[in-house]
């Protein structure tokens, strides 16, 4: 049976309860006032025993019920109609809701019917984005919900709309299967609008990165992106939950958990990692740009040791060199090689610490400009040739050539024999959320 029948079912009860009320009232009201009109008749057997005279009823026709005397093309007089029949508020709701999502999901169907499907079969692009609207016709569809969310604001106001936006049994299951993240610190009407919030600034983020190398500008405008995402996130949160909320959905957690694998931090750890690269990446982004100028790399590079030395207070000397050293590219290459050499951990620790003592001694040569530039060059080249054996001692030499035959290997071993090392841009760990908070 469909909802609407059910509703209707319902409608009628209390309009028959109803009628039935005043019928009782005016039967009470003829049964204690003589009828003028019908005399009085005679006594018969039964009344002389004591026995009450018969009661005279009153039928009064009563107009039938029709939906046409509830309905309105004005939302507000529907509703009040509705409440003056003494229809339940949930119900009230269900049916401008139900009314309102057939209007506006044709609307939507009309704007998606108007971008044809795709011939071109040979173009190029994000393949995961042919099964998308585009950005104006999301944008298109966006607006429309919003439009809608303020009708119904506007009609039940924000204790409705928090009954209208709280999900069943169902959805709540599937949200937190989605994600296994818990979400119950935020109110349940806030979570739709984060979602469609979270999927408008994640369009544009991916957007935008997608255009090739990022310059300053780039950056900039990647920035502002944030920041806005942030400023309308906190607008619909307390401080203490926007703080829980990055800590599950921000861009900085999602690559920590990607970067940070295999240092696993303890929920304090973690928390405290967080509170320094969160202000880090909020000022200068999580990717710098290829053409940062030198005044912005400098000042990068200032507050990244800032950021370093904070996550050393917090983590102590031991735990900040493994977190060093699981969350370095250098060190997860070193470590896939003596993985697949069947070497321990502590093989791929000792060629990290090789590297790291290797090249500090190299910057003490190149900074000596006290030495003839041959003298150094010399210098720097039989550093290479001994770092470059005590690795082969470690691993073998099959291991030596695997991390010679890698890039970052390459890079950093080459740069120890240069005066003037080439500067080494290190793949950077980067994820853009989407949103969908859970329950």
């Amino acid at each position: 049976m469909s909802l609407q029948r059910l509703l209707m079912i319902s409608i009628l009860a209390n309009l028959v309860c109803f009628v039935g009320l005043f019928w009782l009232s005016t039967d009470r009201q003829s049964s204690t006032e003589p009828s003028q009109s019908t005399p009085p008749a005679a006594s018969s057997p039964s009344q002389a025993l004591g026995q009450a005279p018969p009661i005279e009823r009153i039928v009064r026709e009563v107009e039938p019920f029709h939906w046409s005397q509830i309905e309105s093309g004005d939302y507000e007089t529907y509703v009040k109609n509705l409440r003056n029949i003494g229809c339940p508020e949930e119900t009230i709701r269900d049916l401008v809701k139900q009314d309102l999502d057939k209007y506006y999901d044709k609307r939507k169907a009309d704007i998606l019917s108007k971008s044809p499907a795709r011939k071109e079969f040979w173009k190029t692009g994000n393949p995961s984005s042919l099964g998308r609207p585009s950005a104006s016709t999301s944008s298109q569809m966006a607006k429309l919900d919003r439009e809608k969310n303020e009708v119904l604001g506007d009609l039940f106001g924000s204790q409705g709309m928090a009954a209208i936006n709280r999900p069943g049994p169902l959805a709540l299951a599937r949200s937190q299967a989605k994600s296994g993240y818990e979400m119950d610190f935020i109110p349940e009407e806030t979570k739709a609008q984060l979602n469609t919030l979270e999927q408008e600034y994640g369009s544009q983020l991916l957007k935008k990165m997608a255009q090739g190398a990022s310059d300053a500008q780039d950056m900039a405008e990647i920035r502002q992106l944030r920041q806005d995402r942030d400023s309308s996130i906190a607008t619909m949160l307390t401080p203490e939950q926007k703080t829980e909320y990055d800590l599950r959905k921000s861009p900085t957690a999602a690559n920590m958990r990607l970067q940070m694998d295999g240092f696993d931090p303890s929920e304090d750890e973690f928390r405290d990692i967080f509170a320094a690269r969160k202000a880090f990446d909020d000022e200068h982004g999580v990717v710098p740009g290829a053409s940062i100028s030198a005044g912005d790399m400098e000042s990068r590079q200032f507050a990244e040791q800032e950021m370093s030395n904070q996550i050393r207070d917090s983590l102590g000397d031991d735990r900040y060199q493994d977190y060093l050293r699981q969350t370095d590219y250098d060190y997860k290459s070193i470590a896939k090689i003596t993985e697949r050499q069947g070497l321990g951990e502590n093989i791929s620790a000792q060629v990290y610490d090789m590297k790291g003592g290797a090249e500090e001694l190299a910057r003490e040569i190149r900074m000596n400009t006290g030495l003839p530039i041959e003298e150094r060059q010399m210098q720097l080249g039989q550093i290479r040739t001994e770092t470059s054996r005590s690795i082969e001692s470690l691993i073998g030499g099959q291991g030596a050539v695997a991390l010679q035959g890698q890039a970052g290997g390459r890079n950093w071993l080459n740069n120890l024999g240069r005066v003037n090392p080439l500067p080494i841009v290190k793949p950077t760990f980067q994820v853009i959320t989407g949103g969908t908070p859970n329950p």
